[in-house]
């Protein structure tokens, strides 16, 4: 039983479990941009099946639009202000809110406060590369704040080469436009995935509980076409004895779990794990692991090309209306996993 290593950056290879720290990963910047990128897991990690960005930054002008003929982008606000235009839409994203950009959808983003921060998901994985290829490396503490350079020296040219490069069309006559008031149509999810993509308000949607775990789905593989999905999971130490007691063994499947709040404890392979606030865990697919928390209350995004433990725990668990962690729980039939393993592509170990 070996221990899950805690790196840096990600190792560059498969079948390799690994925890980063907060704010660590291979850190880049894109010249005169206000901003860090820092890869968290590649496309090396998980045979490009996805990747992970976290991305810090201060007010910043937007990217730009463009849109993409095959990879879908997402924006979950995790601190600060982010506004992401997506089509003829714009919403300014506060912490716990989301935004879907599938394939086809004309976009840009914007870092609109002292310290923004959010999280993305990319599918296919790989794509990773084109910040490698405008950017350069970061070695500063949290982003840069002072880049005079001439963009068009520096930045502009890299661009051009970049779109005839990678999967990157800019759209250069889409005229500026504000941000729009959320209008409530942002309360639930899609149930399939449309061109313009779409909004989710933090803690909107429909939630489901499983043994004091309250599992929310950002995006489903309704909204991805089969491609990812993103949950959001909440517990408390104090169900840990009502909890998935089982290791699941995901054939196909890659995780990537973001410690949102408080501590997490995960078993992989055998070995025990404790990750913090920021920390992202990968899990390849073939590992046997498990999903607990150790402190009082917790909460961490799970990533996962597929529908992964997210689905799972829907699948088996009951609706759920409360906003918080409940106080008591009931005991749940684990037995309802077996009926599941060939559909979701694991085996209950």
């Amino acid at each position: 039983m070996a221990p899950i290593e805690h790196l840096t950056t990600p190792p560059g290879k498969t079948a390799q479990a690994y925890v980063l720290p907060c704010y660590s990963g291979e850190l880049w910047t894109i010249p005169t941009s206000n901003s860090t990128m820092r890869l968290l897991v590649t496309g090396k990690e998980t045979d490009n099946a996805f990747a992970i960005l976290g991305t810090g930054g201060t007010f910043d002008k937007p990217i730009g639009f463009h849109f993409h003929k095959e990879a879908h982008d997402v924006f979950l606000c995790l601190k600060g202000k982010i506004n992401v235009w997506a089509n003829d839409k714009a919403r300014s994203l506060g912490p716990g809110d989301f935004a879907s950009v599938p394939p086809g959808t004309v976009h840009q983003y914007q870092m609109d406060s002292a310290h923004t921060e959010f999280v993305g998901l990319i599918i296919p994985g790989g794509w990773e590369e084109f910040f490698r290829f405008i950017g350069e490396p970061y070695v500063g503490p949290l982003f840069p704040t002072n880049d005079r350079r001439n963009p068009f020296e520096v930045l502009i040219p890299k661009l051009m080469a970049a779109a005839e490069k990678f999967d990157m069309i800019p759209v250069r006559d889409k005229a500026q436009f504000d941000p729009q008031p959320w209008d409530g149509s942002e309360e639930k999810l899609p149930g399939a995935c449309e061109d313009g993509g779409y909004f989710l308000k933090e803690g909107k949607g429909d939630k489901w509980e499983v043994g004091g775990t309250v599992v929310r789905p950002l995006a489903t593989r309704k909204e991805t076409k089969g491609r990812f999905s993103i949950y959001s999971l909440e517990g408390s130490s104090i169900h840990a004895a009502k909890g998935m007691s089982q290791d699941l063994e995901f054939k196909e499947t890659h995780h990537a779990v973001f410690t949102v709040e408080g501590v997490l404890k995960l078993k992989i392979d055998g070995a025990e794990v404790s990750t913090t606030a920021g920390e992202t865990t990968f899990v390849p697919a073939g590992t046997k692991w498990s999903f607990g928390v150790s402190s009082t209350y917790a909460r961490a995004y799970v990533f996962a090309n597929g529908g992964g433990i997210g689905e799972v725990l829907t699948s088996v668990g009951s609706k759920y209306e409360s906003p918080i962690v409940p106080g008591e729980t009931a005991a749940w039939d684990e037995s309802k996993l077996k009926t599941l393993e060939a559909e979701l592509k694991f085996a209950v170990l």
